[in-house]
Order: structure tokens, then sequence, then C-alpha cells
């Protein structure tokens, strides 16, 4: 008669064990998983914070030259540093957007939109890094007021019948934005449109050099063209940066308080480390 081994494994004992490692092996993969995935969410969150506080910073920045711009009627040659100049838009209405726009203007800006999709649905999004075109030049004052680009404060150029050629009306697009754009494409390219007329009252900052006004970069955008900055008034120039600045402190605020969980428990598996380093 054959004995049987004692303490011999069943296989029932063999197949849980299996299970049981497998499980462990499954949980420990999901957890590296999840540890990896929150370092990843936590690195966009601190690019996001870190991004929007440059923002509000730049905005701040720009709020200061605005807020420093010595006001002057004229330029003379000894004038240097950022000047504001208020008045009645001199010049001749000359420029257009050939064979779309109707009226004629003594400036006129040209910025590119592109359609862009998310999770607030889709529209027609600036193109910060598209081609903006501008045209013609204007007189404050005896100054003549002349960029490559300009930074407006005033309202879009409205477009409808009266501004818009007739066989180009069909492609006005407003959407649900108050800026209207004229369509090169649906869905695809359009563009709006920024125009100072003769006798339009406008304020315009920017830098004087021996008698002449000239551009100057923004904060932040060193490597972009330089702009001139064109509103109805310093107040309402004022008043949009500070409304900018509200969104990007606002951002901040949100993400910094979605950080600080991991804040706080990083700060207390510091702290008794540093106690131990500086007891030795």
């Amino acid at each position: 008669m054959v004995k049987q081994r004692k303490n011999k494994p069943s296989r029932t004992g063999i197949h849980t064990y299996k299970q049981k490692a497998r499980k462990q092996r499954k949980r420990s993969e999901d957890t590296r998983f999840d540890r990896f995935w929150f370092r990843i969410m936590e690195a966009i969150g601190w690019i996001i914070l870190l991004g929007s506080l440059l923002m509000y910073w730049n905005s701040a920045r720009l709020t200061t030259i605005i807020n420093k711009a010595q006001p002057v009627h004229h330029l003379t040659s000894e004038m240097t540093g950022y000047v504001r100049l208020e008045g009645q838009a001199g010049g001749e209405a000359a420029y257009t957007d050939e064979g779309k726009l109707q009226d004629l203007y003594a400036l006129l800006q040209k910025e590119p939109f592109r359609w862009e999709c998310g999770k607030g649905g889709c529209d027609y999004k600036l193109d910060d890094n598209g081609s903006h075109q501008s045209w013609g030049s204007s007189e404050l004052n005896g100054v003549t007021v002349q960029a490559e680009r300009f930074r407006f404060y005033t309202d879009w150029l409205p477009l409808n019948f009266a501004t818009v050629d007739s066989k180009h009306v069909s492609l006005i697009y407003q959407g649900n934005s108050s800026r209207p754009l004229l369509m090169e494409s649906p869905k695809g390219t359009a563009y709006g449109y920024y125009a100072v007329s003769p006798g339009d009252w406008v304020t315009v900052i920017g830098r004087a050099n021996k008698g002449q006004l000239e551009a100057f970069p923004l904060p932040g955008d060193d490597t972009k063209h330089p702009v001139l900055l064109i509103g109805t008034s310093v107040e309402q120039m004022l008043s949009e940066e500070k409304g900018v600045q509200s969104v990007y402190l606002i951002i901040s605020c949100i993400v910094a308080l979605m950080l600080l969980p991991k804040m706080i428990g990083r700060t207390r598996r510091i702290t008794p480390w540093l106690k131990t380093r500086r007891a030795r």
C-alpha cells in the first residue's frame, strides 16, 4: 500500500496562491499607473498655474506702462519714454481690404482666426501666430501714428451690408461673440477688422524718440512685433487690462486650490526629514 506524502499542497491551494499573486501584481501595476497619471496631472497643473501667473504679471506690467505714459499734446525732440496722445484722428480715408470691404479707413488692421473645437464647442479662435495685416497711418495733434501692428482697445469693425461688399455678405459670421468675422472658408479661416476713420476720438500710447512716436514690444512678447496702443480712452484701456488680470487670477486660484492637498502632503513628509537632518 502506497503511503501519501505529508504536507503535499493541493491543486486548489496552488491555484488560490497563483490567483492571489496575480491580483497583487495587478494591484501593484495599477498603483504605479495611478501614481504616474497623478504626477502627469500635477505637472500640467503647475504649468497652468505658472503660465497664468506669468500672463497676469505681463498684463500688470502693461497696466503700469499705460498708467505712467505721460499725457502730451505734441512731441518734441527732447521727449523720451512712454507718452499718451488724445484727440481726433486725422489722415486720409484711403485704405480697405480690396474686394471685401466697401468703406475706406485711415487705419485698418486685419486679424486672422482659425476654426477650433474644444469642450465648450466649436468656434473661431484668434490665431496669434497668424499674419496680421495693417494698412495706412493716421495723424494725431500733428504726430504720425503708424506701425506694423497695433494693439486695439476699441470695438471690432462692424460687418454688415454697409461695410462689406455685397458678394461677401453671406460670409459674415457672428457666432456667440460680439466680434463679427468675414469667413474666407466656413469652419476654416476667417478675419476680423479694427479700423480708425478720420474724426474718430482716439487715445494712442507709444514711445517718444526724437520727436517721433515709436511702437514698443509688449511685456512678455519681446520676440513679436512692437505695437502702438490705440483705444477710445485711457480708462477703457485700464479697464480691459484689469479684466484680463481678473481672469488669470481666478484661474491661478482654482489651480492652486487643486494642487494644495498635494503640497500639504509633501510638506508633512519633508518636515520630519528636515528635523532629522538638523538633529544630526
